[in-house]
C-alpha cells in the first residue's frame, strides 16, 4: 500500500491579504468621513457663528428693552398706580364726604343766588312789584327749584369727571403692564427661530453623514464576513493538518488525538483542555508553579499516557500561558510555565 496523501499545511496568505485589504478599505472610509466632517465644519461654522452673534445681539436688545420698559413703568405708570391707590383710599373717608357736602352746598348757594336775581329781573320786566308778597313767593319757589337742579347737575358733573378720570388712569396703568410681556415674547420667538435655522442648516449634512456611516458599516460587515469565511477555511485546514498522522504535529509528543502541539519560542504548547482528556489522576504538585500534576490519556488514545497540567487550573493562576485553539479547546504554553508535559513510558 502506498503512503497516504497528507493535506497541505494551512495557507495563511489569503487571510492575511484579506485582513490587509479590509484595513485599507476601513482606513479609506474613515479618512473620507473625517474629510467630510472637516468640510462641513468649515461651511457651517461661519453660518452658525452669525446665528450665535445674532442671538447675542437679540439678547442684548431684549435686555435693553426690558430695562427701558422697567424705567418707563417706574417713571410713568407707577406714579399713576400710586395715585389710583391713594384716590381709591381717600373716597371712603369722612373728610371726603364732608368735602363733597361743602362743595354741593356752595354750588347750591351760588345757583340759588344766580337764579333769584334772574327771576327778579324777569318779574320786574313783567310789571310785578319786587316788594310784593306775590313777587317774593314766585321768586322763592322758582329759585329753590332751579337752585336744586343746578346744584345737583354741578355735583353730578364733578362726580362723573372724577369717575372718568379714574377709569382712564386705570386703563393707562393696564396698558403699561402689558407691554413688557409682549416685547419679551417677541424676542424669545426670534431667538427660537434662529436656533431652528441653525438646525435646519445642518440637517442635510447630518443626513449625509448618517447615510455615509451606514454605507461604511455595510462595507465593513461584508469584509468581516469575508474574513470570517477565510478564517473558517483556515481552521479547517489547520485541523486537517494537525490530525494527519504523518504531520510533524501528529508525531511530536502527541498532541494526541488530534490535539495541537506547537513549538514556540518559549517552549512547547500542548492541548490541555480537560474536556479532551480521560482517566485523569493527580500524581503530584510542581514546586515552582504550585500547579497540580496529573496523569491522563487523551480521549481516543487509551494506550498513551502523559503527565501534565489542566488548562482550566493554569488559567486561574497564569492566564497568559493559556490560549484557545481554532476548535475552541484550551492550549497551555508549557514553555511559559517552565515545565514539561511528559509521556509515561
Amino acid at each position: 500500500m502506498g503512503k497516504k496523501s497528507n493535506p497541505p499545511p494551512p495557507d495563511y496568505a489569503p487571510l492575511a491579504n484579506a485582513s490587509e485589504e479590509t484595513a485599507k478599505i476601513m482606513a479609506s472610509l474613515g479618512r473620507e468621513q473625517l474629510d467630510f466632517a472637516k468640510q462641513q465644519y468649515r461651511e457651517v461654522s461661519p453660518f452658525l457663528a452669525d446665528i450665535a452673534e445674532g442671538q447675542r445681539q437679540a439678547q442684548d436688545q431684549q435686555l435693553g428693552q426690558a430695562r427701558d420698559y422697567y424705567d418707563y413703568q417706574r417713571d410713568a405708570f407707577r406714579p399713576v398706580e400710586r395715585g389710583l391707590v391713594a384716590s381709591a383710599q381717600s373716597f371712603n373717608t369722612e373728610a371726603e364726604r364732608e368735602r363733597r357736602a361743602r362743595e354741593a352746598a356752595v354750588d347750591s348757594g351760588l345757583a340759588f343766588g344766580t337764579t333769584r336775581r334772574a327771576n327778579e329781573r324777569a318779574l320786574a320786566s313783567m310789571g310785578v312789584n319786587p316788594n310784593s308778597g306775590r313777587f317774593a313767593g314766585i321768586g322763592s319757589a322758582a329759585g329753590l327749584t332751579q337752585a336744586a337742579s343746578r346744584a345737583a347737575a354741578v355735583t353730578n358733573a364733578r362726580a362723573q369727571a372724577d369717575q372718568v378720570g379714574y377709569a382712564r388712569r386705570l386703563d393707562a396703568a393696564g396698558l403699561g403692564r402689558g407691554l413688557p410681556g409682549a416685547s419679551t415674547a417677541a424676542y424669545a420667538s426670534a431667538t427660537r427661530s434662529g436656533a431652528l435655522a441653525g438646525d435646519a442648516r445642518q440637517s442635510a449634512g447630518q443626513n449625509y453623514s448618517a447615510n455615509f456611516a451606514a454605507g461604511a458599516g455595510t462595507i465593513g460587515a461584508g469584509q468581516n464576513a469575508r474574513l470570517q469565511g477565510l478564517g473558517n477555511v483556515l481552521n479547517a485546514q489547520t485541523s486537517a493538518y494537525i490530525n494527519s498522522n504523518d504531520s510533524f504535529l501528529g508525531d511530536v509528543g502527541g498532541i494526541l488525538g488530534g490535539a495541537a502541539g506547537l513549538a514556540k519560542a518559549g517552549g512547547f504548547a500542548a492541548l490541555s483542555d480537560r474536556r479532551r482528556k480521560e482517566n485523569i489522576r493527580e500524581v503530584g504538585v510542581d514546586q515552582r508553579t504550585a500547579l497540580s500534576l496529573y496523569e491522563f490519556n487523551y480521549i481516543g488514545e487509551p494506550d498513551r499516557k502523559f503527565i501534565g497540567v489542566m488548562a482550566d487550573e493554569v488559567e486561574l493562576i497564569y492566564p497568559d500561558a493559556v490560549s484557545y485553539g481554532p476548535d475552541g479547546y484550551q492550549v497551555v504554553d508549557y514553555g511559559a510555565l517552565g515545565i514539561e508535559m511528559k509521556e509515561v513510558t
